[in-house]
């Protein structure tokens, strides 16, 4: 592993460390390039376990401090995770356009009208809408990459049809548009139901782009045994594993 593009720290309420405790991490494990991923920070702060709309300045100081004191000696991206909010996508480009968070992730969290949390999905409905609204994002241009796209199956027990299709239909719209998708070593690592053995064996019918992110929330989470077992997924697989984003 030279890259890690999924990495969360103290900023977003539910991760530990500073920035800089995961720079030093990232270059003692020799890795080339670093992004900074904190869950996006909402209007209106509706989500205690997210940084606040209030702290974004800090933040964005100490991140751009930090990416040019370490300029000589790793690369350090800016992004956040988002989930598909159709009515926060302009939001989303402007921190983009106007803060250079380049890596936009979507990590499809909650829906998009934020009634279900797809990591409690239940009923095949829910999965099915799950893989709609990814789907709809994905079709956006918004995003760099999808998150765990397996996720529903922390909650929903079941490998059947529900399953099968939704994740067809997200690998396909993936590999039609050329946006990465992830095998998420921190689902692995904590045991949450994915990444899903089966739903990698088929996304090699559909040959979408590939990463592994750490999906890190402690700094030792960076280059631990979990990614190197999803890299060895991809590579049992077949999948088109990419090592570095453009």
């Amino acid at each position: 592993m030279i890259a890690n593009y999924h990495t969360h720290t103290r900023w977003c309420r539910h991760g530990s460390g500073e920035i800089e405790d995961y720079i030093r991490e990232a270059l003692s494990k020799g890795l080339e390039e670093l992004a900074i991923t904190e869950h996006v920070p909402l209007p209106g702060d509706p989500d205690s376990r997210r940084m606040y709309c209030h702290e974004f300045d800090a933040f964005d100081a100490e991140l751009n401090s930090l990416i040019e004191k370490y300029a000589d000696r790793i690369r350090v991206r800016k992004g956040f995770e988002c989930e598909y909010y159709p009515d926060l996508l302009a939001y989303y480009s402007r921190l983009r356009k106007q803060h250079g968070y380049e890596i936009l992730i979507l990590g499809h969290h909650t829906s998009a009208d934020r009634s279900i949390d797809n990591f409690a999905i239940r009923s095949p409905g829910e999965v099915s809408r799950y893989a709609m609204e990814v789907c709809e994002g994905l079709k956006t241009g918004v995003f760099t990459f999808l998150a765990h796209p397996d996720v529903p199956l922390c909650g929903y027990s079941y490998f059947d049809d529900a399953v099968t299709d939704a994740m067809s239909l997200i690998f396909e719209t993936a590999a039609t548009r050329n946006i990465p998708v992830e095998i998420n070593a921190n689902g692995l690592h904590y045991d949450r139901g994915y990444p899903s053995p089966r739903v990698w064996e088929l996304a090699r019918h559909y040959n979408p782009l590939c990463i592994v992110g750490s999906d890190a929330h402690h700094a030792a989470d960076l280059a631990c045994e979990s990614v190197d077992l999803c890299a060895d997924m991809a590579i049992q697989f077949g999948l088109n594993l990419q090592t570095l984003l453009p």
